[in-house]
């Protein structure tokens, strides 16, 4: 099976920026999902754009932040997990633009012939693809809140428009 990381594109010209969060921070709002059909007040982060910004259908910062309607999508991959609303405010332009918080199951899928920079942060992943029974994930024992997808969602996600979303390939551990 092939699997491809989730993440924003930076070729997006005047996309919004939402403001830098500490690690804490990513933490805390990564742990604030709640269980499906629980309700949760909407987060707010304010932000500020121009008349020439972009909300594209992805942003990775401060945490895996995904738009309407490609939480629909994914919804039909992941039917179990929960949702929790992130309201991207401009005060200046008066806009508000709702985004949702993506959460996906957290797997051991780590392989160990993948290597880590001397201050423990990733450098090159490589997954065991025997330990993976999702369609989305992150990885358990990375400091980085990346998520992850198979084939099939990927393949569903390039098939509509959406703008800001690029795929990288991992690779898979390949047995000796």
């Amino acid at each position: 099976m092939r699997y491809f990381q989730l993440l924003a594109d930076d070729r997006v010209v005047y996309r919004i920026q939402p403001p830098a969060w500490s690690l804490l921070q990513q933490q805390e709002l990564l742990t604030s999902v709640g269980l499906p059909g629980e309700e949760q007040l909407p987060l707010t982060v304010y932000v500020q754009g121009d008349r020439h910004t972009v909300y594209p259908d992805m942003l990775d910062s401060p945490a895996p932040l995904v738009s309407n309607s490609v939480k629909l999508l994914l919804e039909k991959f992941l039917p179990q997990i929960g949702w929790r609303a992130v309201m991207l405010t401009d005060i200046r332009h008066e806009s508000q633009q709702l985004y949702w918080l993506l959460q996906p199951p957290i797997i051991e899928a780590l392989s160990s012939q993948s290597t880590f920079r001397p201050d423990g942060t990733l450098q090159q992943l490589v997954l065991n693809n025997q330990k993976i029974n999702q369609p989305i994930f992150r990885i358990a024992g990375l400091r980085e809140p990346y998520v992850y997808i198979n084939l099939a969602a990927a393949e569903c996600l390039l098939r509509r428009s959406y703008t800001g979303i690029r795929l990288r390939r991992i690779p898979v551990e390949q047995k000796i």
